[in-house]
């Protein structure tokens, strides 16, 4: 996987994370730190639809 741009879920900051910096738990959910304010936050990822690949910038 490639790095992942997240909000955090408590201090709603951007978390750039990189593919050592977040643990898969399963086919769509992820566990990360967040490396602003400590919080362990969890995510789904998108894995099908328009938005699989991630946001579009500009198009």
């Amino acid at each position: 996987m490639s790095t992942q741009v997240r909000s955090c879920s408590k201090c709603f900051q951007l978390m750039w994370l990189k593919p050592d910096e977040y643990e898969i738990l399963d086919d769509e959910t992820v566990r990360a730190k967040c490396p602003h304010c400590a919080a362990v936050v969890r995510f789904k990822l998108v894995t099908t639809g328009a938005n699989a690949l991630g946001p579009k910038m500009g198009h």
